[in-house]
């Protein structure tokens, strides 16, 4: 059988996946912001870009529908533009830019490229921090244009003391597909997140709750969903080099509000997924990397009822 033309339902596929990339990579510019807001400099810049290869035990998608039950390899490149600029002592204002690129050895179709540009502004009162951001996403899969994603979100913070840090956000999203119009949805959820740091800064540990309604134009795509999500983040020196660990695991528990009609009945699905990754410089410029990555899917849909592997590896230059 020839993969670049496998008989699963592609579309529905790729197009999940480029959405469930968007979401992490929103989630993780999110979680940089609140560093970004400790720089004492006032105007700073700093990139990165990740180059290297990725093994997928079953070609899928992260935001589940369709799995093709059969492994490939990637070259993976992830590239990061981030700004940050306090015209005062309080105001910070950020900006960034980042692409994603995953190109698959046989399921071409799965070929993603997704940019993604945000911006966020906040003040520091005396008692707490507030500001807003905004996201926006565009990705292509298989070549082709097909999901644009737009974030906004509002948020409060605040230090308890020098080692927790609070934060909670309103958030609200549109996603648009370029050829399956009834996925198009609004949201609307909450999110509460808890960063912990300790052992004199070099470790951090961050917990995070989120709930959201979407409304799609098909009802059997509507949902509401509860999340869960933890990472842990450690640098240390590693025979004398500077290294970084990070450990995390997510859940989510999806309702669904309509009939999906394959099942006659409206789903219930859950998707549990921990992963690793570490990072060891060779220079202060140059490191090299390493991550692994398990997901567990489980639905009453059978083509969304599945498991994956992934596994990479790399080099990383930044500044």
């Amino acid at each position: 059988m020839n993969k670049k033309t496998h008989p699963f339902t592609i579309e529905s596929s790729c197009r999940e996946l480029a959405l469930g990339a968007a979401i992490v990579l929103a989630l993780g510019m999110t979680s940089s912001i609140v560093y970004a807001q400790d720089s004492s400099e006032p105007f700073s810049i700093s990139g990165s870009l990740e180059a290297g290869t990725e093994y997928n035990s079953n070609v899928s998608v992260s935001e589940l529908e369709s799995a093709s039950g059969e492994s490939d390899m990637a070259a993976a490149i992830d590239a990061a533009l981030d700004m940050n600029w306090k015209p005062s002592e309080r105001l910070s204002v950020d900006a960034g830019y980042s692409l994603t690129s995953r190109q698959y050895d046989d399921f071409d179709a799965f070929d993603l490229d997704m940019h993604l540009l945000y911006g966020d502004v906040s003040y520091d009162f005396d008692q707490i921090t507030l500001g807003a951001n905004y996201y926006f996403a565009d990705a292509e899969l298989g070549g082709d244009d097909f999901l644009t994603l737009k974030q906004q979100s509002l948020y409060a913070g605040k230090l308890l003391n020098d080692s927790l840090y609070l934060r909670g956000a309103f958030n609200f999203a549109d996603k648009d597909f370029d050829n399956f119009s009834a996925r198009n949805a609004d949201s609307e959820g909450v999110s509460v997140d808890a960063f912990w740091f300790f052992n004199q800064g070099q470790s951090t540990v961050v917990v995070g709750y989120a709930f959201d309604n979407e409304d799609t134009r098909s009802p059997a795509f509507a949902y509401d969903a509860d999340s869960l999500r933890a990472r842990f983040t450690h640098r240390f020196a590693w025979n004398g080099r500077e290294s970084n660990l990070q450990l995390g695991g997510r859940a989510q528990f999806r309702d669904y509000k309509g009939i999906t009609p394959a099942i006659g009945r409206p789903r219930d699905d859950r998707q549990f997924v921990v992963d690793a990754r570490i990072e060891v410089k060779l220079m202060p410029w140059l490191s090299v990397f390493g991550n692994i990555e398990r997901g567990d899917y489980s639905s009453k849909l059978v083509s969304a009822d599945y498991t994956e592997n992934r596994i990479g590896a790399g080099l990383k230059l930044a500044f």
